[in-house]
């Protein structure tokens, strides 16, 4: 089988990380993959965040938990050591979520080509731009005047051994 269509394949929502951070340069190479997706009509109206700080990544925990009025044993960073947030502008941004949610795909797939786990999670997001998140947008860098859209957590897989989620294929149709 192509070596892309095995990726695709492999990819699976990692959910439990061990505590390695990621290096630089597989993060630079997961970056440009999620820079290189298809952009509609090539507008170009999507940021990336990359955060790395044990810190934020924890307040982040705490804010989602309190949002969502979650357990407090409720992880939902899968204890990931980076997080990278798609962001796009608030106003006049045609197609930006989908911009967005295409480069954390090929995200994924670069996090997976280089043995890296990874999962895509917008619950974030919500935190990011509620009210009590506020102060979290502008620490992380996120730019003024935009909004984060969808985010992509990378780490090291706790339990290689975990397959990827079986897919229903009973959802196609064809019209010849």
């Amino acid at each position: 089988m192509n070596q892309t269509i095995e990726t695709i394949m492999r990819r699976k929502g990692v959910k439990s990380y061990t505590s390695q951070q990621v290096n630089e340069s597989d993060i630079n190479i997961i970056i440009s993959a999620g820079i290189a997706g298809p952009i509609a009509r090539n507008i170009q109206n999507r940021h990336f965040t990359v955060v790395q700080n044990k810190e934020l990544l924890q307040q982040i925990n705490d804010g989602l938990r309190v949002l969502t009025d979650a357990p407090s044993d409720y992880n939902p960073l899968y204890g990931a050591p980076t997080l990278i947030i798609t962001s796009a502008p608030i106003e006049n941004a045609p197609f930006a979520d989908q911009n967005c949610a295409i480069a954390v795909e090929n995200m994924t797939l670069a996090a997976t080509a280089l043995g890296l786990g990874s999962r895509y999670i917008v619950s974030p997001t919500r935190f990011i731009e509620s009210e009590i998140g506020s102060t979290l947008k502008q620490a992380v860098g996120i730019p003024k005047g935009y909004r984060s859209v969808a985010c992509l957590i990378v780490g090291y897989d706790a339990d290689p051994s975990q397959t990827p989620v079986s897919r229903n294929m009973d959802v196609v149709n064809y019209v010849k």
